[in-house]
């Protein structure tokens, strides 16, 4: 009996020790977006996001899926390969770059360049008012946003809702859904820069 009690004890020992070991594997991911190709139509003004902004529930290295309405879900081995709200500014940027080739797209960080020196600047500010990310069903992104003239004068403020469904149950379907969502939010930029007679003209 006492030779049984200690065989038990001593697998129990080895599984335990095992479960320690076993190595703990992260998983990184990254948004998708085009790498835009050199354009060669001269630039008429300057368009710098001046910022992004995310809700800081989810502006964190790891991924956060909503569970229910009031339950989220935080793995620090499902982590984003680089800040969330850095990843949806360049990815802004990388759209708007190949959606507006008049325009000298920019950031904070590279503001004032010796090529937008003598072009007439204008600001977007977007703020990411909401992303949930639902379990194996969907992704739903808030966004307001505003377009500013060189001044900051107020040129135009809109909003939109964009739903993106998760194609997976898994972790790997929230970086495409977010690509996507993401892409959207570019579009309805453009349509916001497009319908402003300043930037159709290049003025200030």
């Amino acid at each position: 009996m006492m030779r049984n009690i200690k065989i038990i004890a001593l697998s129990l020992a080895i599984l335990s020790l095992s479960a320690c070991t076993t190595p703990v594997i992260e998983h990184f991911y990254r948004l998708n977006y085009p790498v835009a190709a050199l354009s060669t139509a001269e630039p008429k003004y300057e368009l710098l996001i001046a910022s992004v902004k995310l809700p800081d529930a989810v502006n964190r290295p790891q991924l956060v899926i909503q569970k229910s309405a009031t339950e989220s879900l935080v793995s620090d081995e499902q982590r984003w390969v680089a800040p969330l709200d850095e990843q949806i500014t360049q990815a802004l940027i990388a759209h708007l770059r190949t959606q507006l080739p008049e325009a000298w797209m920019s950031s904070e960080a590279s503001a004032g360049t010796v090529a937008s020196a003598n072009l007439p600047r204008y600001h977007l500010k977007i703020q990411i008012d909401q992303l949930l990310i639902q379990s194996g069903d969907q992704l739903t992104l808030e966004a307001t946003w505003l377009l500013q003239d060189g001044s900051r004068k107020l040129l135009k403020r809109d909003r939109n809702v964009f739903t993106i469904r998760l194609n997976g149950q898994g972790y790997e379907a929230v970086a495409p859904a977010v690509s996507e969502a993401v892409l959207q939010l570019s579009s309805q930029l453009v349509k916001t820069v497009q319908s402003n007679s300043k930037l159709a003209t290049g003025s200030n």
